[in-house]
Protein backbone atom coordinates (compact mmCIF):
# COMPACT_ATOMS: atom_id res chain seq x y z
CA UNK A 1 0.00 0.00 0.00
CA UNK A 2 2.63 2.38 0.98
CA UNK A 3 4.50 1.56 -2.16
CA UNK A 4 0.88 2.63 -4.34
CA UNK A 5 1.20 6.31 -2.44
CA UNK A 6 4.75 6.44 -3.05
CA UNK A 7 3.85 5.66 -6.76
CA UNK A 8 0.76 7.95 -6.90
CA UNK A 9 2.84 10.79 -5.09
CA UNK A 10 6.00 10.39 -7.56
CA UNK A 11 3.29 10.26 -10.51
CA UNK A 12 1.68 13.66 -9.01
CA UNK A 13 5.21 15.41 -8.58
CA UNK A 14 5.70 14.35 -12.06
CA UNK A 15 2.65 15.75 -13.90
CA UNK A 16 3.30 18.96 -11.94
CA UNK A 17 6.55 19.68 -13.35
CA UNK A 18 5.68 18.35 -16.67
CA UNK A 19 2.99 21.38 -16.40
CA UNK A 20 5.14 23.60 -15.08
CA UNK A 21 7.51 23.40 -17.88
CA UNK A 22 5.06 23.03 -20.47
CA UNK A 23 3.21 26.55 -19.93
CA UNK A 24 6.38 28.07 -19.37
CA UNK A 25 7.28 27.57 -23.13
CA UNK A 26 6.16 30.00 -25.54
CA UNK A 27 2.30 28.55 -26.99
CA UNK A 28 0.26 30.54 -29.87
CA UNK A 29 -3.68 30.42 -29.08
CA UNK A 30 -6.38 32.25 -30.16
CA UNK A 31 -7.48 34.72 -27.57
CA UNK A 32 -10.67 37.03 -26.83
CA UNK A 33 -10.37 40.10 -24.10
CA UNK A 34 -13.03 42.29 -23.37
CA UNK A 35 -11.92 46.03 -24.28
CA UNK A 36 -13.20 49.74 -23.19
CA UNK A 37 -11.10 52.52 -24.99
CA UNK A 38 -10.44 55.52 -23.02
CA UNK A 39 -9.19 58.42 -25.15
CA UNK A 40 -9.38 62.35 -25.62
CA UNK A 41 -11.59 62.71 -27.89
CA UNK A 42 -12.63 66.57 -28.32
CA UNK A 43 -16.05 66.55 -26.90
CA UNK A 44 -16.53 63.20 -26.18
CA UNK A 45 -17.08 61.43 -22.75
CA UNK A 46 -13.22 60.10 -21.94
CA UNK A 47 -14.10 56.39 -21.64
CA UNK A 48 -16.17 54.36 -24.55
CA UNK A 49 -19.38 53.30 -22.96
CA UNK A 50 -19.36 50.05 -24.63
CA UNK A 51 -16.97 47.29 -24.20
CA UNK A 52 -16.00 45.42 -26.96
CA UNK A 53 -14.65 41.93 -28.02
CA UNK A 54 -11.12 42.05 -29.41
CA UNK A 55 -9.83 38.31 -30.78
CA UNK A 56 -6.43 37.83 -31.87
CA UNK A 57 -3.60 34.79 -32.71
CA UNK A 58 -1.15 35.14 -29.56
CA UNK A 59 1.98 33.98 -29.10
CA UNK A 60 3.10 34.25 -25.13
CA UNK A 61 3.60 31.39 -22.06
CA UNK A 62 1.51 29.11 -21.62
CA UNK A 63 0.85 30.77 -18.15
CA UNK A 64 -0.18 34.11 -19.97
CA UNK A 65 -2.48 32.29 -22.37
CA UNK A 66 -3.95 30.64 -19.67
CA UNK A 67 -4.75 33.68 -17.36
CA UNK A 68 -6.00 35.66 -20.96
CA UNK A 69 -8.27 32.52 -20.90
CA UNK A 70 -10.02 32.91 -17.85
CA UNK A 71 -10.10 36.85 -17.85
CA UNK A 72 -13.82 37.98 -17.93
CA UNK A 73 -12.92 41.83 -16.39
CA UNK A 74 -12.82 44.37 -19.31
CA UNK A 75 -9.48 45.82 -19.58
CA UNK A 76 -9.15 49.88 -20.10
CA UNK A 77 -6.72 50.87 -23.02
CA UNK A 78 -5.69 54.63 -23.24
CA UNK A 79 -5.97 55.00 -27.26
CA UNK A 80 -4.55 58.00 -29.49
CA UNK A 81 -7.51 60.09 -30.22
CA UNK A 82 -5.78 60.36 -34.09
CA UNK A 83 -5.77 57.03 -34.48
CA UNK A 84 -9.76 56.72 -34.30
CA UNK A 85 -11.90 57.34 -37.36
CA UNK A 86 -15.60 58.78 -36.65
CA UNK A 87 -18.84 56.92 -37.88
CA UNK A 88 -21.96 57.62 -37.91
CA UNK A 89 -23.61 59.09 -34.84
CA UNK A 90 -21.15 58.54 -31.45
CA UNK A 91 -19.06 55.56 -33.00
CA UNK A 92 -15.32 55.81 -33.60
CA UNK A 93 -12.89 53.22 -34.98
CA UNK A 94 -9.95 51.84 -35.05
CA UNK A 95 -8.17 49.51 -37.48
CA UNK A 96 -6.61 46.08 -36.50
CA UNK A 97 -3.53 48.21 -38.12
CA UNK A 98 -3.59 50.71 -35.06
CA UNK A 99 -3.81 47.95 -32.43
CA UNK A 100 0.13 46.45 -32.46
CA UNK A 101 1.06 49.42 -31.19
CA UNK A 102 -1.52 48.54 -28.00
CA UNK A 103 -0.53 44.74 -27.77
CA UNK A 104 1.03 45.31 -24.46
CA UNK A 105 -1.83 47.03 -23.10
CA UNK A 106 -4.40 44.94 -23.97
CA UNK A 107 -2.71 41.48 -23.35
CA UNK A 108 0.58 42.14 -20.96
CA UNK A 109 3.98 42.37 -21.72
CA UNK A 110 5.41 39.25 -22.89
CA UNK A 111 2.65 38.49 -25.70
CA UNK A 112 3.06 38.87 -29.37
CA UNK A 113 0.22 39.21 -31.50
CA UNK A 114 0.46 36.90 -35.10
CA UNK A 115 -2.32 38.74 -36.41
CA UNK A 116 -6.28 40.41 -35.50
CA UNK A 117 -8.94 38.52 -36.75
CA UNK A 118 -11.18 41.51 -37.50
CA UNK A 119 -10.60 44.45 -39.55
CA UNK A 120 -11.51 47.15 -36.67
CA UNK A 121 -13.24 48.06 -33.67
CA UNK A 122 -16.03 50.52 -32.98
CA UNK A 123 -16.02 52.62 -29.52
CA UNK A 124 -19.26 54.49 -28.44
CA UNK A 125 -18.44 57.63 -27.43
CA UNK A 126 -21.17 59.54 -26.28
CA UNK A 127 -20.66 63.88 -26.13
CA UNK A 128 -20.32 65.17 -23.29
CA UNK A 129 -20.96 69.28 -22.61
CA UNK A 130 -17.76 70.87 -22.46
CA UNK A 131 -16.15 74.77 -22.87
CA UNK A 132 -13.22 76.20 -24.28
CA UNK A 133 -10.49 78.49 -21.97
CA UNK A 134 -7.47 79.83 -22.22
CA UNK A 135 -4.50 78.67 -20.51
CA UNK A 136 -3.85 80.79 -17.61
CA UNK A 137 -0.03 80.81 -16.25
CA UNK A 138 0.69 81.67 -12.60
CA UNK A 139 4.24 82.42 -12.16
CA UNK A 140 6.85 83.40 -9.72
CA UNK A 141 9.82 84.81 -11.78
CA UNK A 142 12.46 86.88 -10.12
CA UNK A 143 15.53 88.13 -12.27
CA UNK A 144 19.38 88.96 -11.89
CA UNK A 145 19.96 92.15 -12.13
CA UNK A 146 19.67 94.04 -15.72
CA UNK A 147 17.66 90.57 -17.05
CA UNK A 148 13.83 90.48 -17.80
CA UNK A 149 11.20 88.80 -19.59
CA UNK A 150 11.28 89.76 -23.59
CA UNK A 151 7.41 89.19 -23.85
CA UNK A 152 4.72 86.75 -22.64
CA UNK A 153 4.69 83.52 -21.95
CA UNK A 154 4.36 80.76 -24.94
CA UNK A 155 2.05 78.27 -23.78
CA UNK A 156 1.12 74.51 -25.73
CA UNK A 157 -1.88 74.46 -25.97
CA UNK A 158 -2.80 77.54 -25.25
CA UNK A 159 -6.60 76.74 -24.31
CA UNK A 160 -7.90 73.63 -22.99
CA UNK A 161 -11.59 71.99 -23.33
CA UNK A 162 -13.29 71.70 -19.62
CA UNK A 163 -15.75 69.18 -19.36
CA UNK A 164 -18.43 68.85 -16.77
CA UNK A 165 -22.42 70.46 -15.44
CA UNK A 166 -23.19 73.29 -16.88
CA UNK A 167 -23.53 75.72 -13.90
CA UNK A 168 -20.00 74.26 -12.85
CA UNK A 169 -18.87 75.56 -16.59
CA UNK A 170 -20.75 78.86 -16.44
CA UNK A 171 -18.19 80.15 -13.68
CA UNK A 172 -15.42 79.87 -15.46
CA UNK A 173 -13.20 82.34 -17.31
CA UNK A 174 -9.69 80.23 -17.30
CA UNK A 175 -7.78 76.69 -16.24
CA UNK A 176 -4.83 78.25 -14.05
CA UNK A 177 -1.36 76.24 -14.38
CA UNK A 178 0.41 75.47 -10.66
CA UNK A 179 2.83 78.18 -9.82
CA UNK A 180 5.86 77.96 -12.10
CA UNK A 181 8.93 79.30 -10.06
CA UNK A 182 12.49 80.40 -10.53
CA UNK A 183 14.79 82.23 -9.50
CA UNK A 184 18.06 84.58 -10.26
CA UNK A 185 16.65 84.25 -14.15
CA UNK A 186 19.65 85.22 -16.86
CA UNK A 187 18.77 82.92 -19.53
CA UNK A 188 15.09 82.06 -21.60
CA UNK A 189 13.41 79.33 -19.84
CA UNK A 190 11.07 76.62 -21.01
CA UNK A 191 9.12 73.02 -19.21
CA UNK A 192 6.11 71.74 -18.18
CA UNK A 193 3.79 72.27 -15.80
CA UNK A 194 0.52 70.54 -14.65
CA UNK A 195 -2.85 72.34 -14.52
CA UNK A 196 -5.19 72.64 -11.62
CA UNK A 197 -8.33 70.96 -12.24
CA UNK A 198 -11.21 72.14 -10.90
CA UNK A 199 -13.07 70.45 -8.37
CA UNK A 200 -15.72 68.33 -10.45
CA UNK A 201 -14.48 69.02 -13.65
CA UNK A 202 -12.19 67.05 -16.41
CA UNK A 203 -9.89 68.29 -18.61
CA UNK A 204 -8.63 67.36 -22.12
CA UNK A 205 -5.00 68.11 -20.89
CA UNK A 206 -3.12 67.48 -17.84
CA UNK A 207 -0.52 69.66 -18.69
CA UNK A 208 0.73 72.44 -20.78
CA UNK A 209 4.60 73.19 -22.42
CA UNK A 210 5.62 76.78 -21.37
CA UNK A 211 8.72 78.79 -22.84
CA UNK A 212 9.65 82.35 -21.87
CA UNK A 213 12.51 84.81 -23.65
CA UNK A 214 14.42 86.44 -21.45
CA UNK A 215 17.41 89.15 -22.54
CA UNK A 216 19.70 91.41 -20.98
CA UNK A 217 18.67 94.99 -20.93
CA UNK A 218 20.14 98.60 -20.80
CA UNK A 219 18.13 101.49 -20.00
CA UNK A 220 17.90 104.47 -21.79
CA UNK A 221 16.33 107.78 -20.96
CA UNK A 222 15.54 111.17 -22.38
CA UNK A 223 12.90 113.37 -23.23
CA UNK A 224 10.43 113.36 -26.27
CA UNK A 225 7.59 115.48 -27.59
CA UNK A 226 4.09 114.26 -26.81
CA UNK A 227 2.27 114.68 -30.21
CA UNK A 228 -1.91 114.48 -31.12
CA UNK A 229 -3.16 111.56 -33.44
CA UNK A 230 -6.50 111.71 -35.59
CA UNK A 231 -7.23 115.42 -34.76
CA UNK A 232 -10.23 116.26 -37.56
CA UNK A 233 -8.49 118.72 -39.80
CA UNK A 234 -9.46 122.45 -38.43
CA UNK A 235 -9.43 122.16 -34.76
CA UNK A 236 -7.30 123.40 -32.29
CA UNK A 237 -5.71 120.80 -30.18
CA UNK A 238 -3.28 121.58 -27.13
CA UNK A 239 -1.77 118.64 -24.90
CA UNK A 240 -0.05 119.43 -21.62
CA UNK A 241 2.79 118.91 -20.72
CA UNK A 242 3.82 118.42 -24.28
CA UNK A 243 6.91 116.45 -23.36
CA UNK A 244 7.54 113.79 -21.46
CA UNK A 245 10.59 111.72 -19.57
CA UNK A 246 10.74 108.42 -21.48
CA UNK A 247 12.50 105.36 -20.13
CA UNK A 248 13.43 102.58 -22.69
CA UNK A 249 14.69 99.18 -21.62
CA UNK A 250 16.60 97.81 -24.62
CA UNK A 251 17.66 94.69 -25.23
CA UNK A 252 21.67 94.68 -25.07
CA UNK A 253 23.41 95.28 -27.35
CA UNK A 254 21.98 98.27 -28.72
CA UNK A 255 21.31 98.53 -32.42
CA UNK A 256 20.06 101.90 -32.14
CA UNK A 257 19.18 104.53 -30.12
CA UNK A 258 15.44 104.77 -29.22
CA UNK A 259 15.29 108.51 -28.77
CA UNK A 260 15.77 109.17 -32.27
CA UNK A 261 12.93 107.20 -33.69
CA UNK A 262 9.96 106.43 -30.81
CA UNK A 263 7.60 108.59 -31.59
CA UNK A 264 5.10 109.63 -28.10
CA UNK A 265 1.26 110.50 -28.61
CA UNK A 266 -2.06 110.69 -27.66
CA UNK A 267 -5.33 109.36 -29.36
CA UNK A 268 -7.36 112.22 -30.29
CA UNK A 269 -10.35 109.21 -30.46
CA UNK A 270 -9.55 108.46 -26.62
CA UNK A 271 -10.55 112.05 -26.12
CA UNK A 272 -13.03 112.11 -27.74
CA UNK A 273 -14.48 109.24 -25.51
CA UNK A 274 -13.31 111.23 -22.73
CA UNK A 275 -15.03 112.95 -19.48
CA UNK A 276 -12.36 114.31 -18.29
CA UNK A 277 -9.72 115.33 -21.10
CA UNK A 278 -7.44 113.57 -19.30
CA UNK A 279 -5.62 110.85 -21.81
CA UNK A 280 -3.05 107.84 -21.91
CA UNK A 281 0.19 108.55 -23.36
CA UNK A 282 1.35 106.14 -26.00
CA UNK A 283 4.28 105.28 -27.52
CA UNK A 284 5.20 103.71 -30.89
CA UNK A 285 9.18 102.15 -30.40
CA UNK A 286 11.38 101.02 -32.90
CA UNK A 287 12.57 97.33 -32.73
CA UNK A 288 14.85 95.90 -29.94
CA UNK A 289 12.97 97.69 -27.12
CA UNK A 290 11.09 95.28 -24.66
CA UNK A 291 9.63 97.94 -22.92
CA UNK A 292 8.93 101.45 -21.88
CA UNK A 293 7.90 104.19 -19.30
CA UNK A 294 6.90 107.32 -19.47
CA UNK A 295 6.61 110.43 -16.96
CA UNK A 296 4.01 111.83 -16.40
CA UNK A 297 1.97 108.96 -18.25
CA UNK A 298 -1.30 110.41 -18.87
CA UNK A 299 -1.44 114.45 -20.14
CA UNK A 300 -4.08 117.11 -20.05
CA UNK A 301 -5.94 117.70 -23.25
CA UNK A 302 -7.59 120.44 -24.69
CA UNK A 303 -9.68 121.29 -27.69
CA UNK A 304 -10.62 125.01 -28.43
CA UNK A 305 -14.12 125.10 -30.73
Amino acid sequence: MKNWQYFAGCLALSAGIWLIHNLSHMQTDVVTVQVVAESNIAGRAAASSNAVSLTARCKASGFRLLYLERKKDAVRVRFDADDFEQEEGDYFSIGSAQLYRYVNDIFGAGTSVESFLFDKLRFRFIRELNKKLPVRVNSLMSFRPQYMQNGDFVVTPDSVLVYGPADLLAGLESVGTRTIERSDIRSSQHGEVALEVPEGLRLSDEAVSWSLEVSRFVEIEGELPVVARGVPPGREFSIYPNRVKASFRCVFPVVADPLGSAVCYVDYREFAGSLTGRCVVHCDTPGGVISCSMQPAVAECVEKL
